[in-house]
């Protein structure tokens, strides 16, 4: 939350969430989850965007979204991210804001990948002094 605010991060708090939600027990797994988180994030934020100028609490638009928001990810090979791009064109759709669309979804991601960045910074040394034994990420 330091950096965050250091950073000048409106709503640093989703980059501290971003690096629990992807923090595992092995660096694998915490790779896997980042990467997820990263792209889902990023799909949710485009798509959030683009829905946002055609915007007017339209039910049907927000139904059609979230469904992109699930295929996309699987289309292009993330299964897993398919949730996380719902749950960041939601924010982005749902969440009042006097911030222009395309300012909140930039700011999403930017925040989000910043927690990915600290969690995956924060877990390598960790893990590999937790547990010396254990694989490194790029070899599972």
């Amino acid at each position: 939350m330091w950096l965050t605010r250091l950073l000048g991060l409106q709503q640093g708090y989703w980059a501290s969430i971003s690096a629990v939600v992807v923090m595992q027990s092995e660096r694998g797994a915490t790779m896997r989850a980042s990467r997820d988180r990263l792209v889902g994030t990023a799909i949710g934020a485009l798509l959030g965007w683009v829905a946002g100028g055609l915007w007017h609490n339209d039910v049907l638009l927000y139904a059609a979204t979230i469904l992109l928001c699930m295929l996309l990810p699987a289309a292009l090979g993330f299964r897993d991210a398919g949730r996380l791009a719902g749950v960041a064109a939601t924010i982005i759709l749902l969440v009042p804001s006097r911030l222009p669309r395309w300012i909140m979804a930039r700011d999403r991601f930017f925040e989000v990948s910043f927690g990915i960045v600290v969690a995956l910074l924060i877990s390598h040394p960790a893990w590999g002094a937790l547990i010396p034994n254990q694989q490194s990420a790029t070899s599972e």
